[in-house]
C-alpha cells in the first residue's frame, strides 16, 4: 500500500468525493443539490461538508440573489489537494519508487529540486547505472523534468558523515530498511 492511501484511508470518503467533484471541475460553480447529486451524498451531509470547506478557505460561497453557488478556490492548499486526491505523480516520486526496486540502492537524497530539475545523490555499492538512466530518459520523456545524478559507495556516505563534511542524513528521500 503506498504512502498516499493511508493518508487517503484516514480521510471521510464523502468529503473527499465531494472535494473531487469541484478539483475535475475547478471553474465551474455548483449548487447544493448538484453537489449532492454528483457526490451521492445526502444534502444534509453535503451542506455540511460544503460550510465546513468554505470556513477552510477550500471552496468559495458565491450568492447571486437567492441562490448559493459553490466553487473551489485556487489558493496552496486546493494545489496540494489536486496532487494528492488526483494521485499526480510527481517525475521525482516516480523516479524514486522506480529506482529503490533495485536491491543494491540504499540511499536517495535529494540534494536539490527545482521546477524542473532535480539533482541526487544514489548510495549503494555497483549501481545499475545503465538501468537507472534508462529511467532518468523515460521521466525526461514522459514529464519533461530533468534528473541529474551522483553515485556514491555506502563506504563513502559513511565517511562523509563520520566527517561532518556534508549533512546528508537531513535530505534523504527514501532509505532501504535494514534486513534483520
Amino acid at each position: 500500500m503506498e504512502q498516499r492511501d493511508v493518508l487517503k484511508e484516514l480521510f471521510d470518503d464523502k468529503i473527499i468525493k465531494i472535494i473531487n467533484i469541484f478539483l475535475e471541475n475547478p471553474k465551474k460553480q455548483f449548487s447544493l443539490t448538484q453537489v449532492s447529486f454528483l457526490s451521492k451524498v445526502n444534502i444534509a451531509t453535503t451542506l455540511r461538508i460544503l460550510e465546513k470547506l468554505v470556513k477552510q478557505n477550500i471552496i468559495e460561497l458565491i450568492i447571486i440573489g437567492k441562490s448559493k453557488l459553490y466553487k473551489i478556490k485556487n489558493t496552496e492548499k486546493t494545489l496540494f489537494l489536486s496532487r494528492f486526491l488526483k494521485n499526480e505523480e510527481e517525475p521525482l516520486l516516480e523516479f524514486i519508487d522506480r529506482v529503490k526496486n533495485h536491491p543494491r540502492i540504499k540511499k536517495i537524497i535529494a540534494e536539490a529540486k527545482t521546477g524542473m530539475e532535480a539533482k541526487l545523490i544514489l548510495v549503494g555499492n555497483f549501481l545499475p547505472t545503465d538501468k537507472i538512466n534508462a529511467i532518468v530518459d523515460d521521466i525526461k520523456r514522459k514529464y519533461r523534468f530533468d534528473i541529474h545524478f551522483v553515485e556514491i559507495t555506502e563506504k563513502q556516505f559513511s565517511d562523509m558523515e563520520k566527517a561532518r563534511l556534508y549533512d546528508l542524513g537531513k535530505k534523504i528521500a527514501w532509505e532501504r530498511e535494514e534486513e534483520k
